[in-house]
This record gives structure tokens, C-alpha cells and sequence, in this order.
């Protein structure tokens, strides 16, 4: 499963378009960034077994929405 995830998070992260992550506002740009380390986090806590599926894809999902703004 954990080879699925990173499999997943690669497929997901080509299937943003191409301006995904440009632009926006300080607020937007920031709002981004804290996402990501949110997501970052769960992934980790998810290596080490303390967190679940449905928490990294929720994170994985609130990231790359952010980015496509």
C-alpha cells in the first residue's frame, strides 16, 4: 500500500495543469504553502502508522485544490 501511495501522489501531481501553483496573491501563496506542510505531516505521521488513508488523501485533496486556484 505505501508504494501506492507515492504512485498516487505522482499521478495526481501530473494531472495538475500546467499553471498550478503560480500566481495568486500573498494570501493564496501562503494559504498554499501552509497546505502543503499540512500534507507533508501527514505523510509522515502516516509512514510512522499514526495516521490513516482517508486523513492523507483528505490532505493530499485540500493541497492540490489549493494549488489549482
Amino acid at each position: 500500500m505505501r508504494k501506492n501511495l507515492k504512485n498516487l501522489y505522482l499521478s495526481r501531481l501530473e494531472k495538475l495543469p500546467k499553471n498550478a501553483g503560480k500566481g495568486g496573491d500573498f494570501r493564496i501563496r501562503k494559504m498554499r504553502k501552509k497546505l502543503h506542510e499540512e500534507f507533508d505531516r501527514i505523510w509522515v505521521r502516516y509512514n510512522q502508522k499514526k495516521a490513516t488513508y482517508s486523513e492523507w488523501n483528505k490532505a493530499l485533496e485540500k493541497w492540490l485544490s489549493a494549488e489549482c486556484i
